[in-house]
């Protein structure tokens, strides 16, 4: 695995994008730059999937609250910010803006467009996901919870200093929202990846890698460390 990810470094492959491989890509790319001056290149193109799942579909929720006034032109304005920066187009936005699992019991919206001064905040955090993604360490995932406000946070049970607050971090779930004994070597497989990933350049990435009880899976760029379901280290799927 240790060798898999050097080759990586040296030469990212993906469909029609060869990226890295030498002082002058074929196209250019945006790239990461760690704390100690690694850089990982990442495809300036949109990200492709080559596990056969179901596509993505825009659900009817998402497509009512953007009807609502002034919610659509914050939604372009956001995603345009995104773009400019590189890391447009990774997870689709009716991912993106997603709040919490809880925001109909907590009487909240289920979706949310962060305020504009946290915009930024999301950006280091989109470029890894955008890595795992073109590295196909993420194949099939599902974003669950990004931005939410306080009193959202309060409700849901969030940490007070949760980087959701800050638009910072990003929830997902590997594979189905409802596994079958097939899907569950494939789920195992890439929580491993993720964690060879968190070994290997966590610390560089100042990357927090974490796993709850729920099953759903938590990454930021706000600080090295890594928990599980009791939220300490003990109970880390890295933890081996």
């Amino acid at each position: 695995m240790k060798h898999f990810f050097k080759g990586l470094l040296s030469c990212l492959v993906i469909p029609a994008v060869l990226v890295g491989c030498s002082s002058s890509p074929k196209k250019p790319g945006q790239s990461i730059t760690t704390l100690d001056g690694k850089r990982i290149y990442i495809p300036q193109e949109s990200v492709y999937y080559d596990r056969k799942v179901a596509p993505k579909t825009v659900p009817y929720a998402y497509t009512n609250w953007t009807s609502m006034i002034g919610n659509l032109s914050r939604v372009r304005e956001y995603e345009v910010f995104l773009e400019k920066n590189g890391v447009g187009h990774i997870i689709p936005s009716f991912e993106l803006l997603r709040t919490a699992r809880d925001w109909q019991r907590c009487g909240r919206s289920q979706y949310m467009v962060p305020n504009q001064e946290l915009w930024k905040n999301q950006i280091p955090t989109l470029r890894v996901f955008k890595y795992l993604v073109a590295a196909k360490i993420l194949t099939d995932f599902e974003v669950t919870s990004v931005y939410r406000d306080l009193p959202l946070n309060q409700c849901a049970g969030g940490a007070s200093s949760s980087r959701h607050l800050y638009n910072s971090a990003i929830d997902f779930r590997i594979g189905p929202a409802n596994p079958q004994p097939e899907d569950y070597a494939y789920i195992e497989n890439t929580k491993f990846r993720l964690c060879q990933f968190w070994m290997q350049y966590g610390q560089s990435l100042n990357m927090g890698l974490g796993l709850y009880a729920t099953g759903q899976i938590h990454i930021d760029t706000q600080g090295y460390r890594t928990w599980g379901p009791d939220l300490s280290r003990r109970s880390s799927m890295c933890n081996y």
